[in-house]
């Protein structure tokens, strides 16, 4: 399911719409068939009602019988009912998430939940190149439902992995990328609970503590025992003559003391196990699906065989802690609980039943959220490479050899609308310098170069024909802001942002640099030493990289050292129209189209703006500042 063309019948932008669609008819269905076993059970409660009311009145037993029975079939109906409202939910669930898919493929961003996997502020990168936020490359391929998954994910486009790794998960992209029901289920295992996302932290540090068990042992023997003595007591109050009926009162004050002792932690275990539709049950639904699949990638086979522990599958390991949360609920039944709890230290018995499961299982279980995590993280790599028809699986090579890439363009982009070119570095200590036209689609390539690099890195496929990719340490100075809340004015936060490109330039593997309109927060000839000085440092300490700018001088590097070359975007006039068709050039740009934007809005330039000083002359200012 990799092969037709997006929109296209079969295509995968189809496949995702037919899915959608089926569901959605298959809701319906449910929900009509769940309408009429509403009326059927109310036909049959009102029956029950009236025969067992009538034959109870008149003394008819098989009036009352008849009652019993139509009472017996509403119970079946409404066992029937349940599984149809549970297929009705499922049916939704998919729905939702083929939906989700539509909505990446198209572009509907503000349609799409924000990504639950998230860069910190002040990563080298992320933000300049859109990994992370509203409409970023996370909202297009983020599939991830646990906070390891997004953890993952993240880890992984923000760090350049190793070759080997790198290796490993390509092949795992490349055999998830089909799999379009299994990555469905492996979503909908997590949101047919109810969740949208899973945190096993809790979960996790509350399997380190001791349990009640291990700090008061003889509560082991006590909490099955006590409450038969106190029930017996009771009981014999009430029907053996003689016996005094306030004997019972004794064992049960013990009885609420040690409720009292013991109910911190039985309401800690309860927190972090969840309700019976949450925590637990999510991971068991994630754990079956894992289960249910035969991988061939080692990556992923490596993954499926590290989820076992005590000779059973996860999932039959939480299903069985799923028993005593199940019983663990009477919490949530107001009075009932109250009086049940200290009558049979109900808490405690299933406290000490799920300490007994933590202490065989549960404190070896942290490496299967790991692994959930990391299968979580291959999927959504995967979903760029069965969605985009233009994915591709890149080379990765050493830091020392150089990029190369035929037709690239931005992942983010509807497969319509791109425009794609090809580029190459040919290693450490060179750059392409991108001058043009404003809008002509200098930052757009910076970006789709940066992007496909970091996910080349990580692991996941790249929107090009072909595209080698050094090892390299990414690095980007794009989107600058200047800050009121910290006093940073846009000169010092965009010098911030070039500490992070500049800094350790030296060491291995190369920076990979990506700048956009160096230092415009300050005066022309100020920002055209820097920009030189800024770019000279880099390919000093054999960095490589690009350089967008409307510096046209800036381009004299070409002729001063080997390794930086020029190539150009530039605007097209048809009929008195300016038009884009953001295709790469070399060379360096002969046109501005500045001054015809500013008549587009209103604004005409005279022929006294036009006379420049020479202290605007850049051409002339780099002339000067050259020895010789």
């Amino acid at each position: 399911m990799s092969g037709a063309a997006e929109g296209a019948d079969g295509g995968p932008l189809s496949q995702h719409q037919a899915l959608r669609d089926r569901f959605e008819k298959e809701r319906a269905a449910q929900d009509q068939t769940d309408q009429r076993f509403s009326i059927v059970q109310l036909t049959l409660f009102g029956l029950a009602a009236v025969l067992a009311g009538s034959g109870l009145f008149r003394g008819d037993w098989i009036l009352a019988a008849g009652g019993g029975a139509a009472f017996l079939v509403f119970l079946v109906v409404r066992g029937f009912q349940g599984r149809t409202m549970a297929r009705r939910d499922r049916a939704t669930t998919r729905r939702d998430l083929h939906d989700r898919h539509v909505k990446r493929m198209t572009g509907q961003w503000d349609a799409l939940p924000e990504p639950y996997a998230t860069i910190p502020p002040g990563h080298p990168y992320a933000s300049d190149l859109d990994i992370v936020g509203k409409a970023s490359l996370l909202q297009r391929i983020d599939t991830t439902h646990t906070a390891a998954g997004a953890k993952t994910l993240t880890g992984w486009l923000a760090s350049p992995a190793t070759r080997e790794e790198i290796t490993a998960r390509q092949a795992a992209v490349v055999e998830l990328a089909p799999l379009v029901d299994f990555r469905a289920e492996l979503e909908g295992a997590v949101l047919d609970t109810g969740r949208e996302r899973l945190d096993p932290g809790p979960f996790v540090e509350m399997m380190d503590r001791k349990g009640v068990h291990e700090t008061k042992p003889w509560l082991k023997i006590v909490s099955p025992l006590l409450p038969m003595v106190t029930v017996g007591l009771l009981i014999a109050g009430n029907y053996v003559a003689g016996f005094p009926g306030w004997a019972f009162l004794l064992p049960l004050a013990v009885q609420i003391a040690i409720v009292r002792s013991t109910e911190a932690r039985a309401r800690e275990i309860y927190e972090a196990m969840g309700s019976k539709k949450g925590f637990v049950d999510a991971y068991a639904n994630l754990f079956e699906v894992i289960e249910g699949h035969a991988f061939e990638s080692p990556l992923l086979e490596d993954a499926k065989a590290r989820l076992r522990i005590e000779g059973a599958p996860p999932s039959t390991q939480m299903r069985r802690l799923d028993r005593w949360v199940s019983w663990y609920e009477l919490r949530e039944q107001g009075i009932v609980w109250i009086v049940v709890n200290p009558l049979l230290l109900w808490d405690l018995n299933c406290l000490i039943g799920i300490e007994r499961w933590i202490r065989v299982v549960g404190r070896k279980c942290g490496e299967w959220f790991d692994v959930v995590g990391q299968i979580e993280a291959l999927a959504s790599l995967s979903v760029l490479k069965h969605q985009d028809l233009s994915a591709t699986m890149p080379t990765v090579v050493d830091g020392e050899q150089g990029l190369e890439a035929s037709q690239i363009a931005h992942p983010l982009l509807p497969a319509a609308d791109r425009v794609a070119n090809d580029v190459s570095i040919d290693g450490p200590g060179r750059c392409l310098i991108v001058t043009g036209s404003n809008m002509a689609g200098k930052s757009t390539l910076l970006r789709a170069v940066g992007v496909n690099v970091a996910l080349a890195l990580a692991g996941g496929p790249v929107i090009a024909r072909s595209m080698t990719v050094p090892r390299v340490r990414l690095r980007a100075s794009m989107r600058i802001a200047d800050s009121l809340q910290t006093g940073a004015s846009y000169f010092q936060a965009e010098l911030a942002r070039l500490r992070l490109v500049v800094s350790q330039a030296e060491r291995k593997p190369p920076v990979f640099f990506l700048l956009d309109e160096l230092l415009r927060g300050t005066n022309a000839k100020a920002r055209h030493l820097g920009a030189r000085a800024v770019v000279r440092h880099l390919l000093d300490r054999d960095a490589m990289g690009f350089v967008a700018t409307h510096d046209v001088a800036l381009s004299e590097l070409e002729h001063e050292r080997d390794g930086v070359s020029n190539v150009h975007f530039t605007d097209v006039i048809a009929d008195g129209v300016m038009t884009f068709d953001y295709r790469l050039r070399p060379g360096v740009v002969k046109t501005s189209n500045a001054l015809r934007l500013l008549a587009q809005v209103g604004i005409e330039v005279g022929d006294e703006e036009l006379v420049l000083s020479p202290a605007m002359d850049l051409a002339a200012q780099e002339r000067e500042s050259v020895p010789g």
